[in-house]
């Protein structure tokens, strides 16, 4: 798991980084709701300096949609 992503989300969703995995669904952390969506995205967007589209964000529901969305963007979450 990438830590500056376990991190920023971790932030947005008030949980330890050590919480964050690819399996994480938001129907499981009882904070993901659609408010803390689009502070997601807002994060991700500076966190990364990319701008994520509607259908992206239709699609992060759970950390792994979130890297692979990331991924798409060009992000390297290898680092």
């Amino acid at each position: 798991m990438n830590q500056k992503l376990a991190e920023l989300l971790a932030e947005v969703f008030g949980l330890r980084a050590a919480e964050i995995h690819p399996e994480l669904q938001q129907y499981d952390v009882g904070t993901w709701d659609s408010l803390k969506q689009m502070d997601l995205v807002l994060s991700l967007e500076r966190g990364y300096g990319i701008a994520l589209e509607i259908p992206d964000i239709l699609r992060m529901k759970s950390v792994g949609e979130i890297m692979a969305v990331l991924k798409d963007k060009g992000v390297d979450l290898e680092r």
